[in-house]
Order: structure tokens, then C-alpha cells, then sequence
């Protein structure tokens, strides 16, 4: 009966957490966001300066979720954030607020949105004004995510292209691995894993697992493309093709690791909310 209750209590708190910010994004988004877009600046720091609004918006969104006993995050591997900076930030994708959590991490970060967001009336102007990518163009998507990393920036990227499907095989598409051979960057993994399974491509907001979820958002350190596989002097699609398969077997060796971590050796996790 406590487990049922329980239950229904994070599914109201759910939909509350969900229609509270969705409103006052709405709001914000025809009050606050005009005086951000006309403060005194070039483009690049108005686009900062909404970054940073946006990153702690979204704090304030994790900190009500954690708060109201939906679910909590934690994060390991904090020290590898200081080297973020003009690398590509490969992360696993398995549920709604994967992009959340790591845009709070890592405020100024460039990141590929779907088209759907640019239409969406609550998020569209703060999407369109914070110059996040746009999935809309296939091209176009490219070679912006290239221009990213080559201009020193930190590109976030979710390589199964979309949230992951819980029992079924981990794969990734080669656009990441397309966009690391062109910009010769390092890359900066990030396992995230989420138990029990919540927030979920195939479900709605309502169907919340029977206890409270916990994200763990594990960072590891940058390293060169040759050590996910990189073929030097291979043709690049050939190249892109190894590349993919060794970011893969990376990810699939560290979550087979997490799913079953050793207790003794596991090292103290840190709350987001403590940041």
C-alpha cells in the first residue's frame, strides 16, 4: 500500500514539476528573455548570458524533482568538467532528462535540439535565442557540429540519436563519429544510467517506476580518437566505421561494469544539489 502511494504521490508531483516549468518558461520567455536578448552585447555573449539563465533554470527543475522525492542524480568524475572545454562530449541517452542534467553541468555547451523544439510554444524562444543546433537540416546539422569543435567549443552529442529502449542492443549512428574524424578532437565520455528505468522513450510522464530513480552521470577522461579505434591513414568512412564500433564497446563494457559495481571499491557519490 506505502509502495502504491508513493507511486501516485511522484506521479501528481510529476505532472506538476512538468507544468510549472513549462509555464514559466512560457512566461519568461515573454518577459525575461527580450531584456536578455537586448542587454548590451555581441552575439556570442547574448548567447552566453541565456545559456547561463537556461542552465539554472534547469537546476531549479532538478532540485524541485529531487526535492519532491521523484528521483535524484548524482554525478561522478566532476574533475574531468574542467576539461570540457573544445572537446566532444559523447553521452548515452536513456531518458528524459539526460540533456538537463548535463546542460546544468556545463552551461555553455553547444547541443542538437530536435526541429520539434523550435516549435514547441513553451521552449521555442529560449531554444531559438540560446543558438542551440537544430536536428532540421541534415547538412547543415553537420557541418555546424564540425564548425563547433573546431572552433574550441564543447559539443554535446547523443550518438543512438535518440533516448535508448531498456533491453535492446546499445547503437550508435556514425554522425558522431563522422564529426570527430572532421574536427580532430578528443573526446569526453559520459555514462549515463538511470535505475530503475524512468522517463523513457516508449512511456509518458505518468508512468513512474514503482520507487524513485536514480541518474548517475558518470564523466570520464578526454581521450584522442585513436584509442576508441581510430584507423590513421584509413579512408574516412572506413575510419568512422571503427570509430563508432570502439565508442560502442566502450559503453557497453562501462554500463555492463555499472549495472553490478563493486560496493567496496565504488567511490562516494556526489548530489548535483551539493554543487
Amino acid at each position: 500500500m506505502l509502495t502504491r502511494l508513493g507511486q501516485l504521490w511522484r506521479v501528481v508531483a510529476s505532472g506538476f514539476c512538468f507544468a510549472i516549468y513549462g509555464t514559466l518558461s512560457f512566461v519568461a520567455s515573454l518577459t525575461l528573455l527580450p531584456l536578455l536578448v537586448l542587454w548590451p552585447g555581441s552575439t556570442e555573449t547574448r548567447e552566453r548570458r541565456i545559456r547561463m539563465f537556461v542552465s539554472y533554470t534547469f537546476r531549479a527543475l532538478l532540485w524541485l524533482v529531487q526535492s519532491l522525492g521523484i528521483g535524484r542524480v548524482e554525478v561522478q568524475g566532476r574533475e574531468w568538467l574542467e576539461q570540457a572545454e573544445g572537446k566532444l562530449v559523447i553521452a548515452t541517452h536513456p531518458m528524459y532528462l539526460d540533456v538537463v542534467v548535463l546542460l546544468t553541468l556545463m552551461p555553455f555547451a553547444d547541443c542538437v535540439v530536435k526541429s520539434a523544439m523550435l516549435r514547441n510554444p513553451f521552449y521555442r524562444h529560449f531554444t531559438k535565442a540560446a543558438g542551440y543546433i537544430s536536428n532540421a537540416d541534415s547538412e547543415m546539422l553537420m557541418e555546424t557540429c564540425v564548425d563547433s569543435v573546431k572552433r574550441g567549443r564543447t559539443l554535446v552529442l547523443f550518438p543512438e540519436g535518440t533516448r535508448s529502449v531498456p533491453g535492446e542492443p546499445m547503437r550508435f549512428r556514425r554522425g558522431a563519429a563522422h564529426v570527430a574524424l572532421r574536427g580532430e578532437c578528443e573526446i569526453l565520455p559520459v555514462m549515463i544510467h538511470c535505475s530503475p528505468p524512468a522517463l523513457l522513450k516508449s512511456s509518458r510522464w505518468y508512468h513512474v517506476p514503482e520507487h524513485p530513480w536514480r541518474l548517475t552521470v558518470r564523466f570520464y577522461p578526454p581521450q584522442d580518437l585513436n584509442a576508441f579505434g581510430r584507423r590513421e591513414g584509413a579512408p574516412h568512412g572506413v575510419s568512422a566505421r571503427h570509430l563508432t564500433r570502439g565508442l560502442e564497446d566502450f559503453f557497453k563494457q562501462q554500463l555492463a561494469s555499472h549495472e553490478y559495481p563493486d560496493r567496496r571499491t565504488e567511490t562516494a557519490h556526489h548530489h548535483l544539489a551539493r554543487s
